[in-house]
């Protein structure tokens, strides 16, 4: 026979709430703004210029990356008061750089970093802290890589097929 019936259930003792440090809020925003700057790119890809709402897909594209970068600064400015902060700021730098790249070369380094090296990007924390930290860092990794499949760091080169590009043509034969 059992003396005590607890009627509490297990780990219920714990903390379920979740404060935002500057970093972490930041950071928060950042993926809303980042998803809504993908979101607009992907009108743009996908529309026709000659359709009436172009410019205005243009214009809230510009001001998705616009607000997308600004937050980035804002992630790594803010200062870092947890351990779990320090993962946040690593993957905005790095998301900021990646939207500032060029070239193939680049856009490839970008990716094998964070492929490479996912320990710098995750977080394996417990409690509310640290399970809402691995959300957040899983969801940006998602989003970093639907960035990088994104026309405007993989630009389409044009290429023309020249008469002179296909075999057996002579110009000026008789």
């Amino acid at each position: 026979m059992a003396d005590t019936c607890p009627t509490t259930r297990h780990g219920a003792d714990e903390p379920v709430y979740f404060r935002h440090s500057a970093v972490s809020g930041h950071f928060s925003h950042l993926l809303a703004a980042l998803a809504a700057a993908i979101e607009a790119e992907r009108d743009i890809e996908h529309g026709l210029w000659s359709d009436p709402g172009f410019d205005h897909w243009l214009k809230a594209a510009e001001l998705g990356w616009e607000s997308t970068t600004g937050l980035c600064r804002a992630v790594i400015d803010a200062p870092a008061t947890r351990a779990s902060d320090v993962p946040l700021q690593r993957f905005a730098r790095h998301l900021h750089w990646t939207l500032g790249c060029e070239t193939a070369a680049e856009l490839r380094a970008a990716q094998q970093v964070v492929a490479g090296h996912l320990d710098l990007f995750s977080w394996n924390g417990s409690g509310p802290e640290g399970l809402r930290i691995m959300q957040m860092l899983v969801r940006g990794r998602q989003q970093f890589d639907e960035v990088c499949m994104l026309d405007m760091l993989n630009p389409v080169e044009d290429v023309v097929a020249s008469p002179e590009a296909c075999s057996g043509y002579e110009p000026f034969a008789a």
